[in-house]
């Protein structure tokens, strides 16, 4: 039978309804007698003591519960609470004059959102005029994260190095968020329905995430390199893709070379004697997309009122959320993944249809949508296991 929780007003009424039939001279309507009065409070009282049963048996299960009880579901299964925000590293590339010297705990800053990030070593540029100097972010968070030719400028420089830095040899990656409880509750959740069972897929999926903090997803490739083998290809640093899309954040998802490392070291302790892993990181596949629109007002270089981009730039942003979301190797159906065109106008619809079948989340600005084709072959675009689909050349047009 199912629990009933009744309202402070529902308690109250009862009460006095209960007490009309003890005391039929009493007038409940009354609102200033103390019958009323008490009525009230009583009906306060109960109904805290009902959410707070409500409350109890909620977190009883991962998927209702609050955050300090997923926390202890998490002590449960993984001996551990919730995954910790993750600084950025990378590399910058400095120039200067030959014999300079970059110390350690030199700081950079990235000025357009004041990012500073802090030389892990001392790096001497002997005979060259540039040298590479390991950073590590001084802060925590996907907001960290930088792609590669971002411009730095070098605070206090040292003496013979020039007064800019660049992102080089890869993005600054491995930046995330603290874990969110809906990533804790997937993760419960999956170790309840998928426990470990001595090498299947999602066994593997679980080896990557407890190998570092910074990864975020894992796609598995059976039989990669032939029988007994094993692909892992990981995603790390940007874990909350809306927030990053929403402030501008760039998105980063490649993990670095170090990351892999970590990684496949872990796997190696954890996975069956007879397989052979081989961790990866995905290969990037720039997915071009045309979308036609009709709006319900203005155009697509229209700036509502309370926003900053125009409409078209907010049909371009979902386009980016739809791609962004796809997991290593795109969404699969039989043996082939794949980049769906619908998905994308689903994205459209959810967040800015001013349809009435679909009201937009965010804004109701698009009458209709339509994505062309994605490859030549058809609406969807493929992609290899070992892909992962980013956005290309993304064209707005209006019907």
């Amino acid at each position: 039978m199912a629990l009933n929780y009744k309202t402070p007003s529902e308690i109250a009424s009862q009460y006095l309804t209960y007490l009309k039939g003890l005391k039929p001279e009493v007038n409940i309507k009354q609102k200033d007698s103390d019958w009323w009065v008490r009525g009230q409070v009583i009906g306060g009282v109960l109904a805290g003591i009902y959410a707070d049963q409500q409350k109890i048996a909620d977190d009883i299960f991962p998927q209702s519960a609050r955050r300090e009880a997923i926390e202890k579901h998490l002590n449960l299964y993984f001996n551990e609470g919730f995954k910790a925000a993750t600084q950025s590293e990378g590399y910058l590339l400095v120039t200067g004059a030959t014999g300079s010297i970059v110390p350690a705990g030199t700081q950079f800053e990235y000025t357009e959102n004041g990012n500073l990030y802090t030389a892990d070593d001392e790096v001497d540029l002997g005979a060259a005029t540039t040298g590479l100097v390991a950073v590590t972010s001084v802060i925590s968070g996907q907001d960290q994260n930088l792609l590669e030719g971002a411009e730095l400028t070098v605070q206090s420089p040292p003496a013979g190095i020039d007064s800019t830095a660049t992102v080089y040899d890869g993005d600054l990656s491995g930046g995330r968020n603290e874990e969110s409880n809906t990533e804790a509750v997937t993760r419960i959740l999956t170790q309840i329905r998928t426990p470990l069972a001595g090498g299947k897929t999602a066994d593997y999926q679980q080896f990557a995430l407890d190998a570092d903090s910074s990864v975020v997803s894992a796609s598995i490739i059976r039989y990669p390199f032939g029988f007994g083998t094993v692909g892992i290809v990981i995603t790390a640093g940007t874990n909350d893709i809306d927030t990053a899309l929403d402030a501008g954040d760039p998105i980063v998802l490649i993990p670095s070379d170090e990351l892999i490392a970590t990684v496949q070291d872990y796997i190696e302790t954890q996975c069956p004697v007879t397989d052979c892993p081989t961790v990866m990181a995905p290969a990037s596949a720039g997915i071009d997309v045309t979308v036609k629109v009709r709006f319900s007002s203005g155009d697509k270089d229209t700036i509502l009122s309370g926003q900053t981009l125009t409409q078209g730039e907010l049909v371009e942003r979902e386009i980016k959320r739809a791609i962004y979301k796809l997991p290593a190797g795109g969404r699969v159906f039989g043996a082939s993944g794949y980049v769906v065109a619908s998905e994308i106008e689903e994205m459209i619809d959810y967040n800015l249809s001013a349809s009435p079948i679909a009201i937009g989340e965010k804004l109701e600005i698009v009458v209709d949508r339509q994505v062309e084709d994605l490859s030549a072959s058809g609406a969807n675009r493929g992609i290899l296991p070992t892909e992962i689909a980013l956005p290309g050349t993304i064209t707005i047009e209006e019907f």
